[in-house]
């Protein structure tokens, strides 16, 4: 039932992120798991300010959502708007 943590990934986010992104998958409708994966990089983003342009786009704060989710994204439906051509409006 409890997901075991031993140690946040990424210590600016915290446990609360590792929790997020490990629960999508367990989100049924696709779209809501889609804006629940933005609010996920939406943190990143104000986790890792430098990492945001001025227009609020963050190529690395998508990556690095992929990289630390122990599943692929894809497979539930999330894109990664700069590999899709999309807008990045996570926040």
């Amino acid at each position: 039932m409890f997901l075991e943590q031993d140690k946040p990934k990424d210590y600016d986010c915290g446990y609360n992120l590792d929790l997020m992104i490990a629960a999508i998958p367990r989100i049924d409708d696709q779209q809501e798991r889609i804006r629940y994966a933005k609010r996920v990089v939406g943190l990143i983003k104000q986790s890792h300010p430098n990492w945001v342009d001025k227009n609020g786009q963050s190529r690395l704060a998508w990556e690095y959502y992929f990289e630390l989710a122990d599943y692929n994204p894809r497979d539930y439906g999330i894109q990664n708007p700069f590999e899709s051509g999309q807008q990045d409006d996570a926040e």
